[in-house]
């Protein structure tokens, strides 16, 4: 695939295979860029002014702007081909993955008994998990973050996050270095010039390609990361060792993570809250402010969808994810304020703070909150 790093875990396509996933991408760019930019166009045409005729008034609530653009023929197209494509993105994705899976599988089971990178994996097959995430397969990712592993050997969940999230970001970011972490990276080394975290804690690592950036970076750091599933932790860390970083990982959740008080001097996150439910979002900033020792500093970091300062058209358009990806908590994160939990917490007010941090391969931002102990 286009601009696709290499390693021994990646799952290898053939030429037919590859060829269908440059379709596959070149449809979600499609559809992602002309057709996104067409959503205002339509909105202030026909689908409000429609809306306003009828009812006799303009639209009040993200509920009234949905109705409204999904009276449009052009909004249900839309839809239809966003979730065609991400249905087409997993077939060509899986063909190649189900093929290399037996090679996958053998390459984790060497790479993990090797230890040539120093890192290390712990499981723990008794860890409570909300069954949501066994039964809503998110973003549509086949078999689930958490599949099902009879042989306590599957690999399958963080192969399918990898090269899945590779096409998904549409091409953009996906080097040896994950874009997410080397944008937080670059913001940290603009805010604090000079300062060298000695132990980092990625939360909610997924298939580990945020957490092995942080040792290029701060190479007398010990980065330890956690997450909830173990074909997602068993592929990350084989991947690790693949490339040669040493990584710990853990399977725990992060909002009980287990580390001793004070244990970080960087916390980061990656997307993880629009994964979480409010419950576990608070957990998070209370974990936090435990694990962070003095002088420490949490980036959690995640897409820019917040619905501050959001016409209708674009709170009505994020709605989408939420009814037809399998993101059963995309609408509570764009409703958060996170700032104000940490505070509840117990951060003091003047040490949390929000940054739209630049994305580092294509246009845009993440959002980020800061907080600081």
């Amino acid at each position: 695939m286009i601009d696709q790093s290499r390693h021994e875990m990646l799952a290898k396509p053939l030429p037919d295979e590859e060829a269908r996933q440059r379709f596959v991408l070149s449809l979600k760019r499609h559809i992602g860029g002309p057709m996104r930019e067409a959503t205002p166009v339509v909105w202030a045409r026909e689908a409000e002014p429609a809306f306003s005729a009828r009812v006799r008034r303009a639209p009040a609530t993200r509920e009234e702007a949905e109705a409204a653009l999904d009276a449009t023929r052009f909004h249900r197209f839309a839809k239809a081909l966003n979730r065609t494509g991400q249905e087409m993105m997993w077939q060509a994705i899986g063909e190649t993955i189900y093929r290399e899976e037996s090679r996958i599988r053998a390459a984790a089971a060497r790479l993990s008994s090797q230890k040539g990178a120093g890192g290390t994996l712990e499981l723990d097959s008794d860890l409570a998990v909300d069954p949501i995430y066994r039964h809503c397969f998110i973003h549509l990712q086949p078999e689930g973050y958490l599949p099902p592993d009879p042989d306590g050997d599957s690999v399958v969940a963080g192969a399918f996050y990898e090269s899945g999230g590779r096409l998904y970001s549409m091409g953009r970011g996906i080097t040896a270095g994950d874009s997410k972490a080397l944008a937080a990276i670059a913001w940290l080394r603009a805010y604090r010039p000079g300062w060298e975290p000695r132990n980092i804690l990625d939360m909610g690592c997924a298939a580990g390609g945020a957490s092995t950036v942080y040792p290029a970076h701060f190479p007398n750091a010990e980065v330890h990361a956690v997450d909830l599933g173990a074909s997602m932790l068993r592929y990350a860390h084989a991947r690790a060792e693949s490339i040669g970083v040493p990584v710990h990982f853990h399977q725990r959740d992060a909002g009980r993570a287990g580390f001793a008080d004070g244990s970080f001097d960087l916390i980061v996150s990656h997307n993880l809250f629009h994964e979480i439910s409010d419950a576990k979002r608070r957990e998070v900033a209370a974990e936090t402010l435990r694990l962070l020792a003095p002088g420490g500093l949490a980036i959690h970091q995640d897409v820019d969808l917040l619905f501050r300062g959001k016409a209708l058209w674009e709170e009505a358009e994020c709605a989408y994810d939420f009814y037809h990806n399998n993101e059963p908590f995309w609408l509570t994160y764009v409703a958060c304020d996170f700032a104000s939990e940490l505070r509840d917490a117990g951060f003091d007010a003047a040490s949390v703070s929000e940054h739209k941090v630049p994305k580092t391969a294509g246009p845009g931002f993440w959002h980020a909150f800061v907080a600081e102990k």
